[in-house]
């Protein structure tokens, strides 16, 4: 018999009380989306194929979006925009995962540069799948404020010693920390403002 790993259930907990929203081009790629939603074990699933209703869905437990790598590129940046854009604080730093085939590695530097929480390339097991999930929840996470782009550090993907000409400090900036948990939902721990020139 087989004992679960006390970690692996208390991830599979934590999803237990979030509701995962997926996003996808039409209905079988939602349902797609929907059953490894449901697999990986969210308390709710719900499924849209117009990004306008997905970024609208009220809910008392923490949502996370899934977003399915077939949605057209312009219409992952419209969603993301729109998201991030939100008055709804949950909403606004709502944790957003994009399902990408396993492939080459610029495709994930792409949506990470778009402002995707996680990219995950699947196929992937279920085990690793909700450990990628809930690493989104129960910890600190750096969020980046520019006059145009909210989302998580992308940074974090850079290899040693190279810098985004984009991102070099050098541009006023507010840095978040931010905590997602099932219980209080999304907070903002710290909030750094960095002037232009001053890291």
């Amino acid at each position: 018999m087989t004992v679960p790993k006390p970690e692996l259930e208390e991830e599979g907990g934590r999803l237990a009380k979030c509701s995962a929203i997926a996003l996808a081009r039409n209905e079988p790629d939602c349902e797609a989306l929907m059953t490894l939603a449901r697999k990986v074990g969210f308390g709710s699933v719900h499924g849209f194929t117009d990004p306008q209703q997905a970024g609208a869905v009220p809910s008392h437990n923490l949502l996370f979006f899934l977003v399915h790598f077939a949605l057209p590129e312009d219409a992952k940046k419209r969603f993301l925009e729109q998201l991030r854009s939100a008055a709804t604080i949950n909403v606004c730093f709502a944790p957003v995962a994009v399902f990408l085939p396993d492939g080459p590695g610029d495709r994930v530097i792409e949506h990470i540069e778009m402002g995707f929480d996680d990219v995950i390339c699947l196929p992937e097991n279920s085990r690793v799948l909700a450990a990628r999930l809930a690493a989104q929840v129960g910890r600190e996470l750096l969020y980046i404020e520019t006059h145009s782009y909210l989302g998580p550090d992308r940074r974090r993907m850079e290899l040693p010693g190279q810098v985004h000409p984009a991102r070099t400090g050098d541009t006023e900036h507010t840095r978040l920390t931010i905590l997602r948990t099932p219980e209080h939902g999304v907070q903002i721990l710290r909030r750094q403002v960095f002037f232009k020139g001053r890291r």
